[in-house]
């Protein structure tokens, strides 16, 4: 990956487009997460984070073991956030992620989903501009370029991608 942002980018997509593809992959996974916990009831004992969210406080099973009911499920608190790469973005303001009810994790995880989604479509917003210079701060490769009497790497707004310099 030497050119810092992944397969899609190497197809000459951009920073912007191999970014919004793998966050957008990152969403459908937690929301497929999300609904076989809270929808299915599929409730292990030690649930490990998922992309973009983890239980904060867990349910505990019965006193014969039984797992927890949904009912209960849907009742345990989850802190969310948006990850663009390894950084997070500010999702409440002031703040990289937010502590919910497990009830409402679908329909926030929906809610960034069509926000992302719309990115594609509208990047003059606040928040698109933020996803795109977050995107452009992950992808610059951390190795200096192969080719030779090149160094360095430089950011090109005209192809979206970082060159050798």
């Amino acid at each position: 990956m030497s050119d810092g942002a992944g397969s899609s980018e190497s197809q000459g997509d951009g920073i912007f487009a191999a970014f919004h593809e793998l966050t957008m992959k990152s969403l459908e996974q937690s929301l497929l997460d999300a609904r076989a916990r809270y929808e299915q009831g599929q409730a292990i004992a030690d649930p490990g984070p998922s992309l973009n969210w983890a239980v904060t406080n867990q349910a505990v099973a019965g006193e014969d073991g039984s797992p927890p009911s949904l009912e209960q499920l849907l009742q345990e608190e989850v802190v969310l956030w948006l990850n663009v790469g390894d950084e997070r973005l500010e999702i409440v303001p002031g703040s990289d992620h937010a502590n919910i009810q497990a009830s409402a994790l679908i329909n926030a995880l929906q809610e960034m989903k069509g926000m992302v989604e719309a990115f594609a479509s509208d990047r003059s917003s606040e928040l698109a501009t933020l996803f795109h210079q977050t995107a452009i701060a992950q992808a610059k490769p951390a190795n200096p370029p192969e080719e030779e009497g090149k160094s360095g790497w430089e950011y090109d707004a005209a192809v979206d991608r970082y060159v050798p310099v």
